[in-house]
C-alpha cells in the first residue's frame, strides 16, 4: 500500500509576533495545508485560504488589517492550484479533514466540492453557536457551504487502516483536532494550531482567547505519542518550512 504526504504552503499570516508565541516584533509565517494521498482516496489536511483573499479590498482582509493583521496569497498558491500540480482533480478529493474553523484553515472549503468534511463534533456545534463563533473567530461565510458532513467524537481513523488517525487535541478552538500520518516517507503528527510553532511549544505562549489549561494537555498528549523519527510539523512554523526546512525535536 503506497501512502504519499505532501505538504503545502497556501500564502502568509502576517502579525505581531506576539500572537503567535514568537519573540519577533512583527512576523510573516506559512498558511499550510497537507495531501494525503491513499489507495481508497485523498485526503486533504486543511485547505487554506478563499479565493477571495488574493483581493486586498476583500471584506475579510479590510477587517484583519483593523487587528493590525493581514493574510497575502496569490491564486497559484490556492489549493486548486496545489492539487493540479500535484496531478489531482479538486473534484475528486473524497475528505477535507478541518484542524479547526478558522478563515486560513477552512477557507478553501469551496474549491472542493465534492469532499467530505471530516470535522470534531464539538468544533462544528461552536462554529454554529453566536456566542462560541464570535469567541473563537469562526466566520461561517468558509465553511457552511453544503459539504457533506462527518461529524466525530475523539480518536478516528480515517480510511480504517490505522494510516490515517485523527487527534483531538483542543483548546485553541473547542474542538481543534490534528492527524498522524504512518507512510513509507515516515511518522508525522501534523499538529495544526494546537500549537503555532516550536518556539511556542517550548514557552507555551498560546494565544489570549484561547483555553490555555486545555492547550497545555493538548500538546503534552501530542508529545507523548513521539516515537523515535517522529516528525512534528507545527501550524504556522517557519522554520520548517523552505528549500531547507528546519524539523526541529521538542523537549518534552
Amino acid at each position: 500500500m503506497t501512502i504519499r504526504l505532501f505538504g503545502c504552503v497556501c500564502g502568509q499570516f502576517n502579525s505581531p509576533g506576539a500572537g503567535l508565541g514568537m519573540a519577533a516584533e512583527r512576523v510573516s509565517v506559512p498558511i499550510p495545508f497537507y495531501v494525503v494521498e491513499h489507495p481508497d482516496g485523498v485526503a486533504l489536511f486543511d485547505c487554506g485560504l478563499h479565493a477571495g483573499l488574493t483581493d486586498a479590498e476583500d471584506p475579510y482582509r479590510v477587517a484583519l488589517r483593523t487587528q493590525d493583521l493581514d493574510s497575502t496569497v496569490e491564486a497559484d498558491e490556492l489549493a486548486a492550484a496545489h492539487l493540479e500540480r500535484l496531478d489531482i482533480d479538486p473534484a475528486r478529493v473524497r475528505y477535507v479533514v478541518l484542524s479547526h474553523l478558522h478563515f486560513d484553515h477552512a477557507g478553501g472549503l469551496h474549491q472542493l466540492p465534492n469532499a467530505t468534511v471530516v470535522v470534531q463534533k464539538r468544533e462544528w456545534e461552536a462554529g454554529f453557536d453566536e456566542g462560541m463563533a464570535r469567541r473563537y473567530f469562526l466566520p461561517r461565510r468558509f465553511y457552511d457551504l453544503g459539504h457533506q458532513v462527518k461529524l466525530v467524537d475523539g480518536e478516528h481513523d480515517l480510511f480504517g487502516d490505522g494510516a490515517v488517525t485523527l487527534h483531538p487535541s483542543f483548546g485553541h478552538t473547542p474542538g481543534h483536532q490534528s492527524m498522524r500520518v504512518r507512510s513509507a516517507m515516515g511518522d508525522h503528527i501534523l499538529v495544526g494550531d494546537a500549537c503555532y510553532n516550536c518556539e511556542a511549544a517550548e514557552t507555551r505562549n498560546f494565544p489570549e482567547y484561547s483555553d490555555h489549561a486545555a492547550m497545555n494537555r493538548s500538546l503534552d498528549g501530542l508529545l507523548a505519542m513521539r516515537e523515535e523519527g517522529t516528525v512534528m510539523v507545527f501550524g504556522h512554523d517557519p522554520g520548517q518550512w523552505g528549500e531547507r526546512p528546519v524539523l526541529p525535536s521538542v523537549r518534552t
